[in-house]
């Protein structure tokens, strides 16, 4: 099975959580948080509805919730949306968030999908909008540059070094722990929480 965007994002997020899902084959349950159902039923209803509306002032072909694979990385993505011009894709991803901002793990995404879509469609991916909704709606243009696709194929690379070697990878507790699935069976979340 090839890895998917979403394995890499999780091990940008933190990298134990490669290790506990990839290598000891664990499930963190996502189903049962209420804003990733939210988030879900967002998607959903974006890959339904107004099929032909484009949320950016370019105008072309909408793709909506197409699968990409790379054969050279191995590696699999689905996208939200995209817009297709003459000469480029605008990636379109949404997330259901009042907290704006663009994340060192978001940015590793756009930066995968946009290696995805570059390698199976032949146009270049120079910028993406991020589009946060959950009780506001908020648009935040990204430039995709080179920095940001090298660093996410670092991460990629990272994240396989982790499930080849089957070793625990090291992570410093900091917030995100003390909301994470796995910080009552994980070294640095169980004994830095209560």
């Amino acid at each position: 099975m090839p890895l998917t965007v979403t394995d890499v994002v999780e091990y940008a997020f933190c990298p134990k959580f490669t290790y506990f899902i990839n290598v000891l084959g664990l499930d963190q349950y996502e189903q049962k948080r209420g804003t990733v159902s939210a988030g879900r039923k967002l998607h959903l209803l974006h890959e339904r509805n107004n099929l032909n509306y484009i949320p950016y002032a370019d105008k072309g072909k909408k793709l909506v919730a197409s699968k990409f694979y790379s054969e050279k990385l191995d590696l699999s993505g689905k996208i939200d949306e995209a817009i297709e011009t003459d000469d480029e894709i605008i990636l379109i991803e949404r997330k259901y968030s009042d907290t704006c901002d663009i994340s060192k793990t978001l940015l590793v995404q756009l930066g995968l999908l946009s290696i995805l879509i570059e390698e199976n469609l032949g146009k270049p991916v120079k910028k993406a909008v991020v589009i946060f909704n959950k009780t506001k709606r908020k648009q935040i243009p990204v430039v995709i540059d080179d920095v940001i696709k090298n660093h996410s194929l670092e991460i990629l690379e990272n994240t396989k070094k982790v499930i080849q070697m089957g070793i625990m990878p090291d992570a410093d507790f900091d917030n995100r722990c003390l909301n994470c699935c796995f910080r009552k069976i994980c070294p640095v979340g169980s004994l830095n929480s209560e």
